[in-house]
């Protein structure tokens, strides 16, 4: 896929047309679309993603919710090492497995050692090496389907508004085919 080649048609056409082309850096707008804005608006982490870009566009700033970064500081070392075992046993993908480890383990080094919980306050946007949004892509995802990302993230909206993390049922998804509930 020629990327370079389709920015520049996409550059000329707009050019002739009159119209002013932005470039935004579009790391990570499919995880921030997917976590921030799909369960807020009901929409599709694809139509959601586009949001993203086109607010960075506009010269707007992605923090992470307040809810999510709640659920981040409530986060011990041992629970991530338990969320690890959970992707080393249920992540079948080798790769996925590996890059969801590899984000864990960053957070693991940015935590402090003597509490176990962060050692400055987070503002959502990266801490040393550890890139947040890929983090809670792990955490917050891999306990709904710890193979596939899910197309309904409906079930984050309440936990994004109200920030119910400790509900033991807060991961529960509903598999299709099934009558019953997946507990993650």
């Amino acid at each position: 896929f020629a990327y370079r080649d389709l920015l520049e048609k996409i550059k000329t056409l707009a050019r002739r047309k009159g119209i002013k082309v932005i470039q935004v850096n579009p790391a990570y707008t499919s995880v921030i679309g997917m976590l921030k804005y799909a369960p807020l608006y009901m929409i599709s982490k694809d139509i959601a993603s586009g949001y993203v870009i086109a607010r960075k566009g506009l010269g707007l700033k992605e923090k992470i919710p307040k809810t999510y970064m709640d659920l981040l500081d409530k986060l011990s070392i041992e629970e991530l090492e338990e969320l690890k075992e959970y992707i080393k046993e249920h992540v079948k993908n080798k790769q996925t497995r590996n890059k969801h480890i590899k984000a864990i383990e960053a957070l693991i080094k940015s935590l402090g050692s003597e509490t176990g919980r962060a050692s400055e306050p987070l503002d959502g946007t990266s801490l040393g090496v550890c890139n947040l949004w890929r983090v809670l892509k792990v955490v917050v995802l891999t306990a709904l389907s710890s193979e596939r990302v899910l197309r309904n993230l409906s079930i984050l909206k309440v936990r994004l508004l109200q920030g119910k993390w400790g509900d033991p049922l807060w991961a529960r998804v509903p598999t299709s085919g099934s009558r019953g509930v997946v507990y993650g």
